[in-house]
């Protein structure tokens, strides 16, 4: 799977003789706060809500426009991970895409970034949720993964985020498994920090709790 699969080819592009006041009507048709613009296949620049809010004359074409020079995109053959990456840098509700000679091809919108990645990681599969925290030398799947079998755990999905600048990781397991006591039993009896745990068993005001604190830290 590549970027240019995940193109949503029903969402518009702008016009350099497109004003701005459509183009904000058309960002509020799609729900979404940028749009990129383009000329035949050529991609000008990715126009944001706030420079249209910000534009004096919104009435007047884009090709007038002076904020015309943020230029972010991804390439078709690149990953999703890369483009969610790259939009999440820049805080963006759209990504468009280019073909390896730069023409433009259409546009990802964050939408589809999160249903790939809700297909792809188990997200929809049942089972637990898991949190480590851990320095990164002490960090082996392999041992994690040895941990989880011993318990008839099987991994869904793992994922490793740098917390701070002194290496320190939060390691998010997805399991197969609902109640997972046994499994954070045998995780501390070796060392390891049970920083949040999402669970059938868990108390569900605390379960609400980090589930609001997750999707916030993931900026979702």
């Amino acid at each position: 799977m590549n970027c240019q699969s995940l193109i949503a080819y029903e969402l518009p592009s702008l016009l350099l003789n497109d004003s701005g006041t459509k183009a904000m009507s058309l960002m509020n048709e799609f729900r979404i706060f940028h749009l990129p613009l383009v000329d035949r296949d050529n991609y000008i620049a990715l126009v944001s809500e706030d420079d249209l809010l910000d534009w004096d004359t919104p009435e007047e074409a884009l090709s007038h426009a002076e904020f015309l020079n943020f230029r972010p995109a991804a390439s078709g053959n690149m990953h999703p991970f890369e483009a969610m990456q790259l939009m999440q840098e820049f805080n963006l509700s759209v990504i468009p895409v280019l073909d390896q000679h730069q023409h433009f091809l259409g546009a990802i919108t964050l939408e589809k970034l999160i249903s790939y990645f809700t297909e792809t990681s188990a997200i929809k599969e049942p089972g637990a949720i898991i949190v480590l925290e851990m320095e990164q030398r002490n960090y082996s799947v392999s041992e994690i993964a040895r941990i989880c079998e011993s318990n008839d755990v099987s991994i869904l999905n793992l994922s490793v985020n740098t917390i701070d600048v002194n290496g320190l990781q939060a390691v998010t397991i997805k399991v197969n498994a609902q109640d997972i006591q046994a499994l954070q039993a045998t995780f501390e009896r070796y060392g390891y920090v049970i920083t949040e745990v999402y669970a059938a068993n868990s108390h569900s005001e605390d379960l609400q709790n980090n589930l609001d604190a997750f999707m916030n830290y993931m900026n979702l």
